[in-house]
């Protein structure tokens, strides 16, 4: 089947978009404003009928930022996930893993990630870990698959995109219940048909049905190439079974790459900088309702003066070096915005073939947006990294380099929330989950806290299927997270048990409002912080010392989940070179700084740098004394001191 390549022009609006009369400039400027009006211009459509089960559409991006999205203020272009927003529900405080691999595996078996077997993500276990089932880096045999269940069940089942949570072929695809497969099975490569690996210890492998793909075709782009599969596999299906797809992007995940028709979609957009363009978005985000007025936001990370790269404020450094620091955010919206587009392609198809008004259609990240450095990947080397890549600015976003988003940069696409990818604060593990399907209500915005782990169990009861009596489960685990169906259909706030989660040593529980978290240095302490979340979202006060009783009680709740899900902690703890945040060349007073700052960070190391510096002291000190009273000696005796 052929399908129209006018998706890849700049001012292409899907139809999925135009037929809720939501105009680019008009998502910008207006969000959520427009879909509150539309339940209002658009006549209710009848339920679907109990007898016809619903098909699934899972659409998962890779690093987003919680306020990338047009209906969350941003100036990104994304018309098709906004219009989206508009015909069903907006989730707010919707949790995912600080990484991609235990999201991935806790979406696709509603258990924890431990309980899945990404305790840890692959190549990332600390020696305390080696060995257990928990943290085995892939999924195993002793979990049931949310596309084993359902095809089970007499879904047809599809997946096009990332995998990254299985290494083996015993959990490849085809061997955990999908039918039909595309996907890159590592956890990220050159968007381009070069195969590029994104770390020299991590080659990609692309299979198809199973199959290995040797090469990939001319003109290959992932975010296209994905959606051009996962058309393939609906238009091939059997029409009489009801589906589920899973569309998992690796967008807009690094290295940003876009084809060169979009390399200056958003030139000069970001020039204001980071702290201007994070302000601009927190006017949106507190019009929209979405972070309360009065609320602090965090700082964006500083580094200490010492570091290597440290960035001058935006306003002292020049002309060339403002275009050079905004470039990579300028890609990055690019990647977003053809992300929107080809979401748009798959929901105009289901709308042209009679059957979007069945599909429950999901979005969501897999966690916040990245501030990790092509130097913070297994392996990888300054020398290799500018042997093998291009990372001149000018070569930004094309075929070969590797373009990546700074820690200053993090912080805007996050919005108010504190931190980035890989950390257990906000900015790493919250991410905005749209829904919209039959009786979802059109332009809510709900604030109820959910989990990547309640998406199972919420398909399962839309499927009608339960899992305590599903053959399958018979001696393995049912999902433990709940299900969001009642609040997807319109009910109120409904009390759930706590979402707990742990990854690298770091935790949290959130129950209710109230936030506890550990956060291992150099972030933070690794002493418990606890945060009202519905005054201080952003998890700037913290009330460990306030409330004392509610800290103990998400204790016991975190050491609970950690006895039942098999918590192993990181023996030794997992550490990451400080030089990774500089990806620069590094000459010898660039290595002399990180060597002075690696002893400093290192408690042992501060006490022997203390101990050398107080015995150079101490010499020079003595070397000062045995001078003055040998000058005393010598006037004492009449002769000259000079």
């Amino acid at each position: 089947m052929r399908y129209s390549l006018n998706y890849l022009r700049r001012d292409y609006l899907p139809n999925f978009a135009l037929k809720f009369n939501l105009t680019n400039a008009t998502l910008s400027a207006f969000g959520l404003l427009v879909a509150i009006a539309l339940p209002a211009l658009t006549p209710a459509k009848a339920d679907v009928s109990q007898t016809e089960r619903p098909n699934f559409l899972v659409i998962l991006a890779d690093d987003l930022g919680w306020a990338d999205l047009g209906v969350m203020g941003s100036q990104i272009r994304t018309p098709n996930l906004d219009a989206l927003a508009a015909r069903g529900m907006l989730m707010s405080n919707f949790y995912v893993a600080p990484t991609c691999a235990p999201t991935r595996a806790m979406l696709l078996t509603g258990l924890s990630s431990h309980e899945a077997g990404l305790g840890t993500q692959h190549q990332q276990q600390a020696e305390s870990q080696k060995g257990a089932i928990a943290y085995g880096g892939q999924l195993h045999d002793g979990v049931v698959t949310l596309s084993e269940a359902l095809g089970d069940s007499g879904y047809q089942t599809m997946i096009s995109g990332k995998w990254h949570i299985g290494h083996d072929d015993t959990q490849a695809p085809h061997r955990r219940g999908f039918q039909r497969s595309f996907i890159l099975r590592e956890g990220g490569a050159s968007h381009f048909e070069d195969m590029l690996e994104i770390n020299p210890v991590e080659l990609p492998f692309y299979f198809e049905d199973g199959q290995p793909v040797e090469k990939l075709p001319a003109g290959f782009y992932s975010t296209t190439n994905y959606t051009d599969k996962m058309l393939e596999f609906l238009d091939q299906r059997d029409r009489s079974k009801p589906f589920f797809s899973y569309l998992a992007y690796t967008a807009p995940h690094d290295p940003l790459q876009v084809p060169d028709d979009w390399l200056e979609a958003y030139r000069g957009v970001f020039d204001a900088g980071p702290e201007a363009v994070r302000a601009r978005r927190m006017v949106a985000l507190r019009d929209k309702g979405l972070f309360p007025e009065g609320a602090d936001i965090p700082p964006p990370l500083a580094l200490p003066p010492l570091v290597p790269g440290r960035k001058k404020p935006w306003s002292e450094r020049s002309s060339e070096e403002r275009r050079i620091d905004a470039r990579p955010v300028e890609i990055y919206a690019a990647m977003v915005e053809i992300l929107d587009l080809n979401i748009g392609r798959v929901l105009d198809y289901l709308a042209t073939q009679g059957e979007l008004d069945n599909t429950y259609v999901i979005f969501m990240s897999d966690n916040g947006a990245s501030a990790v450095t092509p130097l913070n990947y297994p392996g990888t080397s300054r020398e290799w990294l500018h042997t093998e890549r291009k990372m001149d600015p000018s070569d930004a976003g094309r075929m070969g380099s590797h373009t990546f988003i700074s820690a200053e940069w993090a912080a805007v696409l996050n919005g108010p929330n504190r931190l980035f990818k890989a950390m257990i604060t906000e900015g790493g593990i919250r991410t905005p989950l749209i829904i919209a399907g039959p009786r979802v209500p059109a332009g809510r915005i709900a604030h109820a806290p959910g989990h990547v782990s309640d998406i199972a169990p919420s398909l399962y009861q839309l499927a009608n299927i339960d899992a305590a009596t599903l053959p399958l489960y018979a001696d393995k685990p049912k999902p433990r997270g709940i299900s969001l169906v009642p609040l997807w259909q319109g009910a109120q706030n409904a009390p759930r048990p706590p979402i707990v989660m742990e990854l690298f040593g770091n935790m949290m529980v959130r129950d209710g409002d109230w936030k506890l978290l550990r956060l291992l240095p150099p972030f933070s302490t690794g002493d418990p912080e606890l945060f009202d979340l519905k005054s201080d979202p952003g998890e700037t006060i913290d009330l460990v010392e306030t409330h004392p009783e509610i800290a103990t009680r998400l204790l016991a709740d975190y050491d609970k989940f950690a006895e039942q899900v098999g918590v192993i902690a990181p023996a030794p703890p997992l550490e990451r070179s400080i030089r990774g945040v500089y990806v620069g060349k590094c000459g010898w007073d660039c290595e002399a700084r990180f060597l002075l700052i690696e002893i400093l960070i290192h408690s042992v190391g501060r006490w022997v740098f203390l101990a050398l510096v107080l015995g150079f002291v101490a010499s020079i000190v003595g070397f000062g004394i045995r001078l003055v009273r040998r000058r005393r000696q010598v006037i004492a005796i009449g002769g000259d001191a000079r």
